[in-house]
């Protein structure tokens, strides 16, 4: 009995799992709320949203494209100079703690980003990226 309790709970624990994950690609590629924006407008939207009092990190998981960080709120540790395109490592090292770029454009898409820690040469940051479609 108490194999198929254990069983019933690892199955509705992963249930869950993959309905959140279904509901954050949803999200994602249908931006409905955006459906009408162009991909710089929706990212434009989002850092006002962001400048408004938003949590960066929310912001990011429900929205950026960005396969590598958006599970993390968008965040990239130890970034130094060389590691992301030149447009993202200029927003990167220029700016301060805290302080939230412009939406910038690399080949990826449009972008944002927030520089949360700086140790010596190396940044922590956020961002946010909305692909080109």
């Amino acid at each position: 009995m108490k194999n198929i309790a254990f069983f019933l709970l690892l199955s509705s624990v992963s249930f869950a799992q993959e309905e959140k994950k279904e509901n954050l690609i949803q999200v994602k590629e249908g931006n409905s709320n955006y459906s009408n924006k162009s991909p710089k407008e929706i990212c434009e939207a989002l850092r006002l949203r962001v400048l408004e009092g938003e949590l960066f990190t929310t912001i990011a998981q429900q929205y950026s494209e960005d396969p590598g960080s958006s599970v993390n709120g968008g965040l990239y540790q130890n970034v130094t100079k060389g590691m992301m395109v030149q447009e993202f490592e200029e927003n990167a090292f220029k700016l301060k703690v805290g302080e939230i770029s412009e939406v910038f454009e690399t080949q990826y898409g449009f972008h944002f980003l927030q520089v949360q820690e700086i140790r010596g040469e190396k940044r922590d940051v956020r961002h946010v990226l909305i692909k080109n479609k």
